[in-house]
């Protein structure tokens, strides 16, 4: 078996699991945003990997878009690893929903726990969220989830390898998986999150696409020295440097690579983020993100 693995990274976590299973598979690595500009993407190999974050318990925005443009998989071997830092979700059945959409079987779905990495909302006192902060993730307690990381990697390899089938993980969370069956991120997560991020008007966008404008609360603070860094890391191009500040342009995927990769920790979200401390996988390089878009 030849394997293609495309992936998706803000951090690098995905793509350090990517190189790992592309290594190990005697694969290809291809980065997703740069085959975005195909119109139509047909595997080559037999089989073909997806690896991407879990947002939101669910899948980035990016990811449907990607699906969307894969042709030819009736004969292809499908699998997906999907990392996380709180729950795996309901990623993989999504994506497999999305893959048969497109005429192709998702032959198995794996998650791999990594560090943390995204927003957790901060409660006021009468219980509802008032803003963003980052979750600080202990350096020991990531060195231990990146070591039992490679190690849960074997045996995705060994059951791909073998061709096996059938495997999906989800979240055990019963709450979880209640909302999602009752779709409760249309109903009640949109208007939150982007309340939150401070876009007040209504909008005709799904959940998934309207977290897009939710770049509106990101800024520059007055450390910033216009190095672009921001700009050139997007996986979107969603940043402009406009005299000497990025600017967002509400295509945004909440990647945060820009707020995590920023050499001056200069760029925030909302008002809770300034001084946490910020995270990528130690062993991906700025240049390694750069080549990725």
């Amino acid at each position: 078996m030849n394997a293609e693995v495309c992936y998706f990274s803000g951090t690098g976590n995905s793509l350090a699991v990517a190189r790992k299973l592309a290594e190990k598979l005697n694969g290809t690595l291809h980065a997703i945003p740069i085959l975005m500009d195909q119109e139509r993407i047909t595997p080559q190999a037999d089989a073909l990997g997806l690896v991407f974050p879990v947002y939101n318990k669910g899948l980035p925005l990016i990811l449907n878009r990607f699906v969307d443009k894969l042709a030819g998989l009736e004969a292809t071997y499908l699998f997906a690893v999907c990392t996380y830092g709180d729950t795996i979700g309901m990623a993989i059945p999504h994506l497999a929903k999305l893959i048969a959409a497109r005429g192709g079987r998702l032959a198995a779905g794996f998650g791999v726990r990594m560090p943390y990495n995204y927003l957790t909302p901060t409660l006021k006192l009468n219980g509802f969220f008032s803003a963003f902060t980052l979750r600080e993730v202990p350096l020991e307690k990531q060195r231990a989830l990146l070591d039992a990381a490679l190690t849960r990697i074997e045996p995705i390899v060994a059951y791909i390898r073998a061709g096996q089938s059938g495997d999906f993980e989800i979240t055990a969370d019963f709450l979880t998986r209640l909302a999602d069956r009752l779709n409760l991120n249309e109903t009640l997560g949109k208007s939150t999150w982007l309340k939150i991020a401070g876009v007040t008007e209504p909008t005709e966008l799904s959940f998934l696409e309207s977290r897009q404008l939710m770049d509106r609360a990101f800024h520059a603070d007055e450390h910033c020295i216009g190095c672009g860094t921001c700009a050139r890391i997007c996986p979107v191009d969603n940043i402009r440097i406009v005299e000497g500040k990025p600017q967002w342009q509400e295509r945004c995927e909440q990647c945060f690579a820009c707020l995590q990769w920023c050499p001056q920790q200069a760029i925030q979200f909302g008002s809770h983020t300034a001084g946490k401390r910020r995270y990528h996988h130690p062993d991906v390089k700025l240049a390694d993100m750069v080549r990725a878009k």
